[in-house]
């Protein structure tokens, strides 16, 4: 009992951390530098002053506002992008320019051609809030506010991850610290909070989503939960399209929550109208979304953001090309494999070098190689020793079994969208959407595989693992934030 009346104590020492290092990225990277920023703030921009989400066919407007675009000439914004050698423009005369050309700068002008319109538009509605509560200051201003309105999204990964972590180690509260510190303290996570980007809420969603069906688990299928689940399934289908890979997990574990709550104390026909609610739900949310997203998108022939449908100029047109494009994915091709493309990237530059380590601005600062190989050694080790206790402790394995299934559906469901939006998407080059921040809305289950790992080892090496995890976190973590401050100011 005394260890639950204490366990608040570290979920508030991490999220004053995590809030720290937040706004350290915050005012640290300067404006439009995050992954797709510009995009986003000027879909943001013209949904705050217009009522109206950009399009991505030809219009009468540009892709930015006519003071977006001032904003990004002298500052030089634009430049800075993927250049090492490039820096912000802050000299007098810059700044002079600025200050002339925004005074009779239009806002509402940047209808298109944008490339994201196509995305859904719940977070960008969230955004134009922060936006327009700063209307009356000049552009960088707002979009420090647009950039601060994440803090809740991080502060909501941090809070259902101890949700999550609390249903998984409810008598060890130390593995329930180093589960959620390690998301708390991920680079990706705080880098991701402090720029203008929907994954952030995606991943909020999902780890919502994730929190909820473990607590499910406990209490079975009532309808609270189930009503739950389908309004975060909603949600995360109106954020963006690869919310869509919530709607299969969700549904799997609403069947798992179904057959081990059959014949319990809930009535049959509540459980009954509470599933019929959450897929309605989530009906609600793909028809909406879809609308919305093809209203949007122009001549491009995508839709849904272009997860539900795509190019596949490749020729990889049948599930043994996809077959093919998943194993080179993470393993060396077969013999008998012709290889994807040249320079294809795959498991380590996106699990180890983007999702663990963090590649920041606009993926063109990376931590050192040193540290990349390190995580890439760390990494396999820990696999390596989560497998072996899996196999070892399989009796606890199977006690927890529906445990381990809502963390399964969550992790193949999210991968399998992930991978095959990517492969309809490889170009003739080769190139595919596939990036580190995609893995965000997994970070509760990279917490639970590293709290298992504390949780089963001897004591004092389980302390001195979960205490080097949650200081390499933080190291990584602020060196990105220096390294960033040396990129951009030096």
């Amino acid at each position: 009992m005394q260890g639950r009346r204490s366990s608040p104590r570290p979920l508030a020492a991490l999220l004053v951390a995590a809030t720290l290092l937040s706004l350290g990225w915050i005012l640290f990277m300067p404006a439009l530098q995050g992954p797709d920023e510009t995009g986003h703030v000027a879909y943001v921009q013209y949904l705050a002053e217009t009522g109206h989400g950009p399009t991505t066919g030809k219009t009468p407007g540009g892709s930015q506002s006519q003071e977006l675009e001032a904003l990004i000439r002298w500052h030089n914004l634009e430049s800075v992008l993927g250049v090492d050698t490039a820096r912000p423009g802050w000299s007098p005369a810059e700044l002079d320019g600025w200050e002339r050309a925004r005074r009779d700068a239009r806002r509402d002008d940047g209808r298109g051609p944008n490339a994201l319109a196509q995305n859904p538009p719940a977070y960008y509605v969230y955004d134009a809030v922060a936006y327009r509560v700063g209307s009356g200051w000049q552009l960088p201003a707002r979009l420090l506010l647009m950039r601060l309105a994440n803090l809740p999204f991080l502060w909501l990964i941090i809070a259902l991850t101890w949700v999550a972590m609390g249903e998984l180690f409810r008598r060890n509260v130390f593995a329930r610290t180093v589960g959620t510190g390690v998301v708390a303290l991920l680079p990706m996570v705080t880098f991701m909070s402090a720029v203008v980007n929907p994954d952030i809420a995606l991943a909020a969603a999902s780890t919502g989503a994730i929190a909820l069906a473990l607590v499910g688990v406990r209490l079975g299928p009532r309808p609270d939960v189930l009503l739950g689940l389908g309004a975060l399934g909603l949600l995360g289908v109106l954020i963006h399209g690869r919310g869509l890979a919530l709607v299969p997990a969700i549904v799997l574990v609403i069947a798992l929550l179904l057959w081990r709550g059959r014949g319990g104390a809930i009535a049959a026909r509540t459980r009954t109208l509470a599933t019929l609610g959450a897929l309605a739900l989530m009906a609600v949310g793909l028809v909406v979304a879809l609308v919305y997203s093809n209203a949007h998108a122009g001549t491009t022939g995508t839709s849904f953001g272009g997860e539900l449908t795509g190019s596949s100029s490749s020729g990889l047109n049948d599930l043994s090309g996809l077959f093919d494009y998943v194993w080179q994915f993470y393993f060396s091709p077969l013999t008998d494999m012709q290889p994807i493309a040249d320079g294809q990237i795959g498991y380590q530059q996106i699990f180890v070098e983007q999702f663990l380590g963090g590649t920041f601005g606009s993926l063109d600062v990376r931590q050192p190689v040193a540290v990349y190989r390190a995580l890439e050694i760390a990494q396999g080790i820990g696999l390596v020793v989560l497998f072996g206790y899996v196999v070892a402790r399989w009796d606890l394995v199977r006690r927890r079994g529906a445990q381990a299934l809502v963390l399964a559906c969550f992790t193949v469901c999210t991968l399998a969208v992930l991978h095959l939006a990517s492969w309809q998407d490889l170009s003739e080059a080769g190139a595919t959407l596939m990036a580190g921040r995609y893995l965000l809305p997994l970070v509760a289950v990279f917490g639970a595989a590293v709290a298992f790992v504390v949780a089963l080892l001897p004591r004092r090496l389980g302390v001195a693992l979960g205490a080097t995890a949650l200081a390499s976190g933080a190291a990584l973590t602020i060196g990105g934030i220096a390294m960033s401050v040396v990129r951009f100011n030096a």
